[in-house]
């Protein structure tokens, strides 16, 4: 058997190959013992799907607990949603008895499902046909009462929850809430990248998720820990790697968890025996250069003064106030009331994000990118 590259960029393998989050670990599983429903919130690629299937693993022999977890990042409507939920419950089932499969497809049989399986994992999914608002409503009802009724105590992880503040429908989220609320089986587990959207989505009054859920802020990984995680898998390998390459990776990266793991990836598959920070600095290069076509994309579909600022900001790394005096006459913005409205519009296509007052790219790798440019 092929051996494991143990820095992945993808999938969850096992606890070896994840590293810390103990005590994030301990939170959601107190959550999960305690039947507390809790959200789940950090940057893009920072790992929270990683860290819900690696408390999925810790979980998974409990015989009183059946784990669910689904992404609904690519869904448009609550039909789409239900669909999502549907296969995931299936893909649970189908490893059970046969007759608690049949019972699901059952439940579902007045939507005219459609079982298919992945040509390639084998896995099921299934396709509800709900034409109508009201056969939508029906069947959200019909599998939320089919896991009350459940003997385990059910666990749902729904990933890129706020995607449901996109859907056309008007009244999803109290739909949702209702069920979930009167369903005292299921605990839920919401997760997303958009800060702003989720705590408005659980924190305002006016709103049916209303404080109906605690929160867990994921933060990056102790630059220690994860400079002993890259030493002890280099090791393993039979590879040394030098403390003056961890220092630059983990700095060059922001010790944003994607990024390290793409470069450590790279330096790993290059089959060294020993790394030092030359061979770091050889790997981003790469890198960079490789997205070259894709970043230099950016310059045509981007405004002039949007390209700007995106480019004002990489150079900064991150900055308070965009609107400041000083930073538009350093890098010639122009006036502040159309720097704000590229500022919204980079927010808007996901270019930026706005965190702990600070606003920098979302792409550790665009952002050194553009900063090679501004050199040339």
């Amino acid at each position: 058997m092929k051996a494991i590259n143990p820095f992945q960029t993808v999938e969850y393998i096992s606890p070896e190959y994840f590293c810390d989050r103990d005590a994030e670990l301990q939170q959601i599983i107190n959550s999960i013992d305690n039947q507390r429903n809790l959200t789940i919130v950090s940057q893009r690629r920072l790992g929270k799907t990683a860290l819900i299937k690696h408390s999925f693993h810790h979980l998974k022999k409990r015989k009183d607990l059946s784990l669910h977890y689904f992404d609904i990042y690519a869904t448009q409507n609550l039909a789409e949603f239900i669909n999502v939920l549907s296969s995931s419950l299936i893909g649970y089932f189908e490893s059970k008895p046969e007759k608690v499969l049949g019972q699901l497809i059952k439940l579902l049989g007045q939507f005219r499902p459609k079982l298919s399986f992945d040509e390639l994992s084998g896995t099921p999914s299934v396709e509800l046909s709900l034409q109508t608002v009201a056969e939508t409503e029906q069947s959200l009802a019909a599998i939320f009462d089919y896991l009350s009724k459940q003997k385990q105590r059910v666990v749902i992880a729904i990933d890129e929850f706020q995607q449901i503040t996109n859907y056309p429908e008007k009244n999803v989220e109290a739909l949702l809430r209702t069920h979930i609320q009167m369903n005292d089986n299921v605990t839920m587990i919401y997760s997303g990248s958009n800060r702003r959207m989720l705590v408005s989505l659980f924190n305002d009054y006016a709103r049916p998720f209303y404080q109906s859920t605690g929160f867990l802020f994921l933060d990056k990984i102790d630059p220690e820990k994860y400079k002993a995680f890259i030493s002890k898998h280099f090791k393993k390998g039979g590879r040394k790697i030098s403390d003056e390459a961890l220092n630059f990776i983990l700095d060059w990266a922001q010790v944003h968890t994607y990024y390290v793991q793409e470069i450590c990836n790279r330096l790993y598959a290059n089959g060294l025996s020993n790394i030092d920070v030359t061979e770091a600095k050889g790997v981003v290069l790469s890198i960079l250069d490789e997205r070259t076509p894709l970043y230099q994309v950016y310059k045509n579909i981007l405004t002039v003064s949007q390209y700007a600022l995106l480019m004002a900001i990489a150079m900064e790394t991150s900055i308070e106030k965009p609107n400041a005096s000083a930073f538009l006459t350093k890098y010639k913005l122009g006036a502040a009331s159309s720097v704000i409205r590229s500022l919204e519009s980079l927010e808007t296509k996901d270019l930026i994000l706005f965190e702990n007052k600070q606003y920098a790219l979302t792409d550790v790798f665009l952002m050194r990118w553009l900063q090679r440019q501004w050199k040339v």
